[in-house]
């Protein structure tokens, strides 16, 4: 199996587990967002981000971008996220090879990393709207809600036992 049957609807594992795990893959999200937030705002608040800002700053995009991967079901996405990968990676290590050299790095060229970082960023973030971040979400009704669901009844059948 190559993960894109995941993404169906239909598809059900064959073993599941007594705990759930979104709690756990909530606060680790948190946590990488968190980070993700604050590398953004260093790196774009200063005239010209050193190296170690951007690798780190990398780091945590792609990090996220590993998180949302499995749950983005459009392959053109997919394939658009990941040449914006291997930009970025391309990029850095360049950076990293003119460092190592003792050579400075020019800084258009660190500026469109920073564009690029932060085109990957927002297009990130936009995604994570719509993927819901693989985490089962409920809606929390309002009490005149629940009272019309409780006289009227839920006609969704959905969430019925199979026979």
């Amino acid at each position: 199996m190559d993960g894109s049957d995941v993404v169906k609807n239909s598809w059900k594992p064959k073993f599941t587990s007594e705990f759930s795990m979104g709690q756990f893959d909530f606060a680790r999200l948190d946590k990488t967002l968190t980070q993700t937030d604050l590398l953004s705002g260093l790196v774009t608040s200063t005239d010209l981000p050193t190296l170690e800002m951007m690798q780190q700053y990398f780091a945590q995009l792609k990090n996220l971008y590993d998180n949302f991967r499995p749950i983005v079901s459009t392959a053109v996405v997919t394939k658009e996220l990941d040449a914006v990968v291997t930009e970025g990676k391309k990029r850095k290590r360049i950076w990293e090879q003119s460092v190592k050299a003792g050579m400075p790095m020019n800084k258009i060229q660190i500026l469109e990393f920073v564009d690029l970082m932060d085109a990957f960023k927002t297009r990130l973030y936009d995604l994570k709207q719509v993927i819901g971040l693989g985490i089962q979400v409920r809606r929390n009704m309002t009490i005149a809600e629940k009272i019309k669901q409780g006289v009227h009844g839920n006609r969704d059948f959905a969430n019925l036992p199979e026979a």
